[in-house]
């Protein structure tokens, strides 16, 4: 009785452990990929249902998702400035990423006479671009309260 209690013991460590996690992730990847790659759809979704596990372990472990990726936290990875520039360089990336998306559907639209069949590609893109800015706006308000 004593000995499977250990094995239970290393099999949750190995479940808690950020090496379990990071192979998980590869693998999921690799799903994703093949998925796409032989247009099956039970690989995709074989790789959604263990990434929303992965997100409801990741979620359980929120406090020690700092020492599971990073392992030994007197190692200083980076620091504000490098933080600073990620944050400007992915907001102006964003802005950019949106304001081509959004002229390119309106140059679609404008050209609906010539090319209708481009249509639902314009209407496709409108979407995506509001769809950018709520997402961008609710973690905005999110972040705002937070902090």
């Amino acid at each position: 009785m004593n000995t499977t209690s250990g094995i239970i013991m290393k099999i949750l460590s190995i479940f808690e452990s950020g090496l379990f996690i990071k192979i998980l992730s590869v693998f999921i990847s690799a799903l994703w990929i093949a998925g796409l790659i032989l247009g099956n759809i039970f690989i995709i979704l074989l790789a959604i249902i263990l990434l929303i596990s992965l997100g409801a372990v990741l979620y359980i472990h929120k406090d020690n998702l700092k020492e599971i990726f990073q392992g030994n936290s007197d190692v200083i990875i980076e620091d504000e400035r490098t933080q600073l520039i990620n944050e400007k360089s992915a907001t102006m990336t964003l802005g950019i990423f949106l304001a081509v998306i959004i002229w390119i559907a309106i140059i679609i639209t404008a050209l609906r006479g010539i090319y209708p069949q481009y249509l639902l590609v314009a209407y496709t893109l409108f979407a995506v671009g509001i769809f950018c800015f709520v997402l961008y706006f609710g973690s905005r308000a999110y972040y705002c309260r937070k902090y």
